[in-house]
């Protein structure tokens, strides 16, 4: 089977499913091409195909809309039996190309999170809801990578009982060694973005360092409040405690050289910096977001509203953090070796390529 995998957002965990599925797919049943755009500035594999018109939504429609065409000879050259559209914008150009070439292949869509989870005001979260579910009639299945985002998208009636299927996010297993440092190291990974909410990470790094002297927080990502942020760490006086380090490569060196895995999300779909923070058996501290909720398991604390703004609280959930940080860190790597397994992800992926989708009625 020929399976198009689509992708505008190709950076942070959308990036990470991409790569994976190519790298670890079973060639003897599945050919993938692979369609992503360059503009999240992440590295390209040489067999990907690059189109940064996908990159134009929403500010240049008419140079977004012409990708149309060439996607439409991309698939008929090709002869694609199946789409795969990741995240929201690749989904969109999809249901386009649907809607003005009727015969299109099967897709299959992986929101990597919904737009509506996060409060955005009555009104735009009327509007993305009503988009959502609009875009979900085109799809012959959803797949949702968490319980949770799952439960989101069937409460809020965006998709079919029928359509939708949750599947894990999976990492490989990595040999790793933890670098000795003398100080208590919180590490995130993730991009500079609003999503992200580094703002609040700022914010609670500027109380735990006080409380905690002996502590560090750093910041592995690009994104587009990067400079803000690293502004802002200055105006604080805090550079000597707080680092934005910007894209890095490796983020497992980072990983392995930290103590606690700090999260701070709005939203997520299922995060891969946190899969691949419990696979180097690493306790956590993460926003009581969808997306997270699951992975905390006797591994770490969900940072709730009521901890985030009670300082009192806030410090003794960091504390507790680290005074149990052997029994967290067992519970971690158990977690992941229990759910979170990349072949996990892949075969169940496959499956759904090779289960007769087409068939599914939308």
């Amino acid at each position: 089977m020929k399976v198009l995998e689509i992708c505008e957002a190709y950076g942070g965990g959308v990036k990470r499913q991409v790569d994976y599925l190519n790298e670890f797919a079973d060639t003897k049943d599945v050919e993938m091409i692979t369609l992503v755009s360059s503009k999240r500035g992440a590295e390209i594999p040489k067999k990907y195909l690059t189109d940064d018109r996908l990159s134009a939504f929403p500010k240049h429609m008419f140079k977004y809309l012409s990708v149309l065409k060439c996607l439409h000879k991309l698939i008929i050259d090709k002869n694609i039996q199946l789409v795969h559209a990741h995240s929201t914008i690749a989904g969109i150009t999809m249901v386009l190309y649907k809607m003005h070439y009727h015969d299109c292949p099967p897709i299959v869509f992986t929101p990597h999170a919904y737009f509506s989870e996060v409060d955005r005001g009555h009104v735009k979260n009327t509007i993305l809801k009503i988009a959502e579910k609009f875009m979900s009639r085109h799809f012959a299945k959803v797949i949702h990578v968490s319980d949770g985002e799952q439960d989101y998208a069937l409460a809020n009636k965006l998709v079919t009982q029928g359509q939708s299927v949750v599947i894990n996010n999976g990492v490989p297993f990595h040999e790793y060694e933890k670098v000795q440092h003398p100080a208590t190291s919180f590490v995130n990974v993730a991009r500079c973005s609003f999503q992200k909410n580094p703002q609040l990470f700022i914010k609670i790094a500027a109380k735990i360092t006080k409380a905690m002297p002996n502590s560090n927080f750093t910041w592995v990502g690009d994104g587009p409040m990067l400079n803000e942020c690293r502004a802002e760490v200055v105006r604080l006086g805090l550079s000597a405690k707080v680092h934005f380090i910007g894209y890095r490569n490796n983020p497992y060196k980072y990983l392995e050289s930290s103590d606690v895995f700090f999260s701070t999300s709005r939203y997520e779909g299922q995060p891969f910096s946190v899969l691949e923070a419990i696979s180097e058996k690493m306790p956590l501290l993460i926003t009581d977001v969808i997306g997270h909720k699951e992975l905390v398991d006797h591994n770490g604390i969900l940072l709730t509203d009521e901890i985030i703004n009670d300082s009192a609280k806030l410090t003794t959930a960091f504390t507790t953090v680290i005074n149990d940080k052997t029994e967290f860190s067992d519970a971690s790597y158990q977690l992941y070796e229990k759910k979170y397994n990349v072949m996990n992800m892949v075969d169940a992926i496959e499956a759904i390529y090779l289960s007769g989708v087409s068939g599914v009625a939308v």
